[in-house]
């Protein structure tokens, strides 16, 4: 007898962050920061830095959006895009994130999170979806290739961390969205206010 699994879309709601979310993704990235490889930062952050975070994404019109607990109304997780490289000609390419609370870990979210990114992409008319991984992160490698984004390439030994060196995988995805140039790139901001989960 086929077990059908519940979507995460019947347990969280996915909604773009406000400042009243950043103390959750404050301690959901110092607990990566503290504990993990997958941020190679040395240092806990204030919430000032968080915050500083989201009002960048939300002037230069990228999404950040969270997913909340439908019965506690906790934020659990987050997701953001960013622009790769912070020069004109990279405009239609973004840097995906993704990071869920470690009592959340193994229910779907980071999934939810990532399809979601990238129907967003979509909507921004990006051609290009980049993902930094450190090369232990396995289980965040493979959920990232089960979504079609392949491997580019890997730099050995460019972060130090607990006292050995870390290697970075990048992956990258292409959008199939069709771009028009007609003297500036076709780059549609998120909409922020009036963002609705597009699952």
């Amino acid at each position: 007898m086929a077990v059908i699994k519940a979507s995460p879309l019947e347990s969280y709601d996915l909604v773009e962050a406000t400042e009243a979310d950043l103390p959750a993704i404050l301690e959901i990235y110092n607990e990566r920061v503290r504990n993990s490889t997958s941020l190679l930062v040395y240092d806990p952050v204030p919430l000032d830095n968080r915050k500083t975070w989201l009002l960048d994404a939300q002037a230069k019109g990228y999404p950040v959006i969270v997913a909340k607990d439908k019965n506690t109304k906790e934020t659990v997780a987050y997701a953001s895009l960013g622009q790769y490289r912070p020069h004109n000609a990279y405009i239609l390419a973004a840097e995906v994130s993704v990071y869920v609370d470690q009592n959340h870990h193994r229910r779907g979210l980071g999934r939810l999170l990532l399809e979601e990114l990238i129907r967003i992409g979509q909507q921004m008319k990006l051609r290009s979806l980049i993902a930094s991984i450190t090369s232990e992160n396995a289980p965040s490698i493979q959920l990232f290739e089960k979504y079609q984004f392949t491997m580019a390439g890997t730099f050995h030994d460019v972060g130090y961390k607990f006292g050995r060196f870390v290697d970075v995988t990048f992956l990258e995805r292409l959008l199939d969205v069709e771009v028009k140039f007609d003297g500036a790139a076709a780059f549609v901001p998120f909409p922020w206010g009036n963002y609705k989960c597009l699952a």
